[in-house]
């Protein structure tokens, strides 16, 4: 139990912290609704507990961590790039929402969630060194590891894309929220254009 507390203490600091995991679902909640929101936070929860696993497996392969670093940055990057432009380019007044029963739209965002997640330079290297100084969660205890990492990811993503999507913001002053939605897009495109510099250029 100890080590489980002090899994998901290290954890929520990471999550806290501001990152392209909550980029990604500050750009889903400008166009609120809860089919959108738990999907993507769905996808973002599964992708940090995969990777959460993949690490717990393959601790021992910290050679492997550069080459991982290079291709997730990349990956990372294009996806961020690229919502970053679709956000700028959205008008303010657009089509209503599409609600949960949308399947393709549940499951594009679910697939955008976990890409991301799985494309985080930081999520893997964390998890390693987590593993690392507790060996004992590469064991029996990976499991529930794993399943508190995704509780944690799933509950926060969804609570922060809930406060951005509260009617009383979303219907501020239309200068005010032209203003919030091109700041969201240009730091998502000036953090993909950093990775790029960071890891090819």
């Amino acid at each position: 139990m100890p080590l489980l507390i002090s899994l998901a203490l290290s954890y929520a600091l990471v999550l806290v912290a501001p990152g392209p995991n909550l980029l990604i679902v500050l750009r889903v909640a400008v166009r609120p609704s809860w089919g959108r929101l738990l999907s993507v936070a769905a996808g973002i929860a599964s992708g940090a507990a995969i990777a959460s696993y993949l690490a717990a497996i393959g601790a021992t392969s910290l050679y492997m961590l550069d080459d991982l670093d290079l291709w997730a940055s990349i990956a990372l990057s294009s996806i961020l790039l690229y919502s970053a432009v679709r956000l700028a380019r959205r008008p303010l007044a657009g089509a209503p929402p599409q609600q949960l029963g949308s399947d393709s739209l549940s499951l594009r965002l679910y697939s955008l969630g976990l890409a991301t997640a799985l494309s985080n330079p930081l999520s893997v290297p964390f998890f390693v060194g987590l593993y690392l100084a507790q060996p004992d969660f590469r064991g029996g205890m990976g499991e529930a590891a794993t399943c508190i990492i995704f509780v944690m990811a799933f509950s926060w993503f969804t609570l922060v894309g809930l406060v951005f999507s509260i009617p009383a913001i979303q219907r501020l002053d239309t200068t005010w929220t032209k203003t919030a939605k091109f700041v969201l897009a240009a730091a998502m495109g000036l953090y993909g254009l950093i990775l790029l510099y960071r890891h090819v250029l």
